[in-house]
């Protein structure tokens, strides 16, 4: 059992998940600002040629919007009626004969065509941009978090973490990729719009301006209130989520204990509140729309009303009160539509501000300025009175005042009672920890003065929770040395004893193991991972119960392997099962973070201490166990 239990599994994961989200849902009822998104802004900034396309695409094609009502006015002024009584300006934008009345079609044709054409360059454009910078974001945030120390995933939990790496950039990418170009789409028309609306009547201008207030003041209102019900129904989706994602992540648990109808049920009732929170988001949606819609329609029904005495009384033309119309709809439906993504910009954000606070997280371990670099070393190990307590809970001291040292090419076990300090040994050789006070060194350079990296390159290790990934036997093997040929792979395969069994799966070392590789035994998935360690070939190896998982007749082999490997490099083992390590150079002993016994086996034993009296457990049970199978 690892010394590192903080990261709890099952329900407690999920509660601790849960607890992430309300914290997170609280952080995001306070978002009230656009402020964050400039935060985006260096990853816009990297792509000015994207930029300026979109612009000019997003310019022209507003600016043959705004050219589409002068065109129906050019349709009902010149085009119907008797054209030898056709306005004078008429000619000067006919297609042909300007007494033909498809000239003023074709006209209208050719700008609809253009009005189209712009509109989706300016959104392939602007999509493409949106999609790059996303990437560049994702990658940003992946690359932080995979330079982040474990006293990070700690505190915040996996899940919470791809949250933010997958649905925030989703709603980033969404007012990036289309919010933004269709605001700014917005804003160019509706203010073109009022000033051609100037031109053509400032007294009609002058009532739209009166009655936009009815349309958008409701709708800003609304638009706050679907923000807070949008929340709402992401945090509902939220509990969903990790509620499936404990019990898929567990279904063997959950199978086994028949606990089926209870999850179902449970999962029923967080899906349900998700439906009727979305359902209540939805229909604040709707009624916005139809304010919008109806008030905006309303108008435009009182400015023709308006519009046809001013006909009637020869002050302005049918083609005019039509080019005046259209324009008054682009310009309501615009101020309209950007109070509706203003609740969009908002949640974007907050997604900012959330994916912000990942890539402003600094890593606890890190290179000093002048980190000195290593090549292969020796394997010399040496701890010089190192305690250490794990950040989480700082008033627990793991370590104890702990020194030994390790020479190159010796074996050492590491032995105990669980909770003794032993795994916590091999956190601080891999520096995913700094001690609290003492000094570690490998060939005499202390830790402080390399960066993690160069000491991890010193180390392999065959952890007990065997973690393996999703792809082949190879690819899984390969992970400690990815530039090993195949050869390489198969005769670490061969030295851990697992290339006969990979060799009966059905594409052999090609064989892809699944997700964590859940088809394989423990026994098997133990075997690849020691044949990762041993294709490593690094000076020191570090085994966590390395055999735990094997059958007898699979330990042994294993274990002569070890002896085999071993003889060449420094080897540090934690073992449980004292039969395994009877072999070793030397034997450390600890219990409640201290070193209290050390030396072989045998002058263990002799001292009559804790060692012998576990020896003594664990061989007297053995004994027993075989006399009763044999009997």
């Amino acid at each position: 059992m690892s010394d590192t239990s903080s990261q709890t599994s099952g329900r407690g994961a999920g509660a601790g998940f849960m607890a992430e989200l309300n914290r997170d849902k609280e952080h995001r009822d306070k978002s009230g600002s656009l402020k964050p998104l400039s935060r985006l802004w260096p990853f816009v900034a990297r792509y000015p040629g994207k930029i300026a396309i979109f612009l000019f695409f997003l310019v022209v094609a507003a600016f043959l919007s705004l050219a589409l009502p002068s065109a129906a006015r050019l349709l009902v002024d010149c085009g119907f009626g008797d054209n030898t009584a056709a306005l004078s300006y008429c000619k000067n934008f006919a297609l042909g004969d300007p007494a033909a009345i498809s000239s003023y079609f074709r006209l209208a044709v050719i700008l609809a065509i253009l009005v189209g054409l712009t509109s989706a360059l300016r959104f392939y454009y602007v999509s493409v941009l949106g999609q790059r910078v996303i990437t560049d974001l994702r990658r940003a945030v992946y690359d932080h978090l995979l330079s982040l120390s474990p006293t990070f995933y700690e505190r915040i939990r996996t899940g919470e973490v791809l949250s933010r790496l997958t649905t925030d950039t989703t709603l980033i990418e969404t007012v990036i990729g289309s919010s933004v170009s269709f605001a700014l789409r917005s804003i160019a028309t509706t203010l073109g719009a009022l000033i051609l609306m100037l031109l053509v009547s400032w007294k009609l201008t002058l009532m739209v301006i009166a009655i936009g207030p009815v349309v958008v003041l409701p709708a800003i209102f609304l638009g706050r209130r679907i923000q807070r019900l949008s929340r709402d129904s992401q945090d509902r989706l939220a509990d969903a989520s990790a509620r499936a994602g404990e019990s898929l992540g567990a279904i063997q648990t959950v199978q086994a204990f028949t606990r089926e109808n209870d999850e179902r049920a449970a999962f029923g009732d967080t899906a349900e509140s998700t439906f009727t929170a979305n359902r209540a988001r939805l229909l604040a949606r709707s009624f916005m729309t139809a304010v919008i819609f109806s008030g905006g329609l309303v108008a435009m029904i009182f400015i023709f009303w308006y519009g046809a005495t001013e006909v009637t009384k020869g002050n302005i033309s049918a083609g005019e009160i039509l080019q005046f119309s259209m324009l008054a709809f682009f310009a309501v439906s615009g101020a309209g539509f950007l109070t509706e993504t203003w609740a969009e910009f908002l949640r974007a954000a907050g997604a900012t501000e959330r994916l912000m606070e990942l890539l402003d997280e600094t890593p606890d371990i890190a290179a000093p300025p002048e980190a000195r670099t290593l090549g292969k070393t020796h394997g010399e190990v040496r701890f010089d009175n190192i305690s250490f307590a794990y950040p989480s809970r700082a008033s627990d001291s793991v370590l104890d005042s702990v020194s030994f040292t390790v020479a190159p090419g010796e074996t050492v076990a590491l032995v105990g009672p669980s909770g003794a300090g032993k795994s916590t040994i091999f956190q601080l050789l891999l520096r995913f920890y700094d001690p609290t006070s003492g000094i570690i060194s490998i060939d005499t350079i202390p830790y402080r003065e390399l960066s993690p990296d160069s000491i991890r390159q010193q180390f392999a290790i065959v952890q007990q929770a065997t973690p393996l990934f999703s792809g082949s036997a190879m690819e899984n093997i390969r992970y400690g040395r990815i530039e090993a040929t195949d050869d390489e792979v198969i005769a670490a395969a061969k030295a851990a004893y697992a290339d006969q069994f990979i060799r009966r799966l059905p594409d052999g070392y090609n064989t892809d193991l699944g997700e964590r590789a859940t088809t394989l035994s423990g026994g098997q998935r133990q075997r690849i991972a020691i044949a990762r360690a041993i294709l490593r070939n690094a000076p020191v190896l570090l085994l966590d119960e390395a055999t735990s998982a094997l059958d007898a007749e699979s330990e042994q082999a294993v274990q002569r392997a070890f002896t085999e490997i071993s003889r060449d490099r420094t080897t540090l083992v934690i073992a449980h099962r004292l039969a395994t390590v009877l072999s070793a150079d030397r034997i450390i002993v600890m219990n409640e973070g201290c070193i209290v016994e050390e030396g072989t086996h045998t002058e263990l034993v002799a001292q009559n201490g804790l060692y012998a009296r576990l020896a003594r457990l664990q061989f007297d049970q053995a004994r027993e166990t075989e006399a009763a199978l044999s009997g």
